[in-house]
């Protein structure tokens, strides 16, 4: 495999292999030796062929040369695609020797993404919604850490779908357990919402100036506000086709303002609220071409207001002005860097956009070239 190519094992000569017969020696500190039962010196081995092997392919970047930018020349790049990850390896974080020791013999570690749904991206970190997993991943590169969020209590995450940063938690929308589960940074779960039976909670999004979290309940058609101890502030909604009625919602965004963006995914639109939760905008139709919606995900608002929308079925991101007229789209059906296969959710953090590549099994980041000619 070509990613084990800088992997570097111990040679050991046939006569050294001879002299150690069935245990391995080990000089200790006051000059003596003492043995090492070969059992353990079979886990270090084991574990360093680990390390080379049982990875996934570095992350996925373009040469210089075949640079990925939409549009396409000779018109002025708006979109770059930089990276794609699978696992913490691919962000450079890399697990110490005892956790891949460990692994190697409880047959553990990383468990690599499988239907990466929701993302969040805030102060460097990222977490990702795992249903096919049944997990969260969440990755802080700064310090060199991944950790991956099972349960909360005594009860496994069912189908976490939707995952929001808000300063020193980590908010899981559990669609099936009809919860939000609460993380602190070290994954530990400090506390969990209960929602309405069948409300189906998915995609979430965070106010930070205002310290709330919002979910869109697709099973009661309304989207909820919360405050950081699990209140309710703020609902919106009800099932219909009017002004600030919903027809299954199921991503969420907010903008620097506090504005809440809806996707509602079967009146094929997006609303928009005041963080009052007055409607202030919609827009949107069913169809096929550029413009239109035809499945919906993803979300989100970048420091310009530009909106931007995934379609699943186009395997694409359209992006919008402040009024909803169409601007551009980039990525397109495949599984090369840069194209997409039934994305769902979308978070923006400063230049960069991360998509949930579902059925490719990665996020894809991508940046806002701002100004660039």
């Amino acid at each position: 495999m070509a990613f084990m190519a800088n992997c570097a094992l111990p040679v050991i000569s046939s006569e050294q292999a001879r002299a150690a017969g069935p245990m391995a020696w080990k000089r200790s500190a006051g000059g003596q030796h003492r043995r090492l039962p070969a059992l353990v010196a079979t886990w270090l081995l084991a574990a360093a062929v680990a390390a080379c092997s049982s990875g996934w392919p570095a992350p996925s970047r373009p040469a210089e040369s075949a640079r990925l930018v939409w549009p396409e020349p000779p018109d002025t790049p708006r979109i770059e695609f930089v990276s794609a990850f699978r696992a913490g390896r691919d962000l450079g974080i890399q697990p110490s020797v005892w956790s891949r020791l460990a692994a190697v013999v409880s047959g553990g570690g990383e468990t690599p993404m499988v239907r990466p749904t929701g993302v969040s991206a805030a102060n460097g970190r990222i977490a990702v919604a795992d249903p096919g997993a049944g997990l969260v991943h969440l990755y802080d590169p700064a310090r060199r850490r991944a950790l991956q969020l099972r349960s909360c209590g005594e009860a496994a995450l069912a189908e976490p779908v939707g995952v929001v940063l808000l300063g020193e938690r980590v908010y899981v929308a559990d669609a099936s357990a009809a919860r939000i589960a609460v993380f602190d940074l070290d994954g530990d779960c400090v506390a969990a919402w209960p929602l309405e039976s069948g409300s189906r909670p998915a995609g979430l999004a965070a106010d930070p100036a205002r310290s709330r979290i919002y979910v869109a309940e697709a099973g009661t058609h309304r989207v909820i506000g919360f405050d950081p101890q699990g209140n309710r502030v703020l609902e919106l909604g009800r099932r219909g086709a009017g002004a600030a009625e919903f027809n299954y919602p199921t991503w969420l965004a907010v903008d620097g303002a506090g504005n809440i963006y809806v996707t509602d995914a079967l009146n094929f639109r997006v609303q928009i609220f005041d963080p009052q939760g007055r409607s202030t905008g919609v827009f949107g139709e069913q169809g096929d071409g550029s413009g239109a919606l035809s499945r919906p995900k993803g979300i989100g608002v970048d420091r310009a207001g530009h909106i931007y929308l995934v379609d699943a079925l186009f395997d694409a991101v359209q992006i919008f002005d402040r009024e909803g007229h169409y601007l551009m789209v980039f990525g397109g059906g495949g599984r090369e860097p840069g194209h997409l296969w039934l994305p769902s959710g979308l978070a923006i953090d400063g230049d960069r956009i991360y998509v949930a590549d579902s059925y490719n099994q990665r996020v894809q980041v991508f940046r806002f070239l701002a100004g660039e000619s």
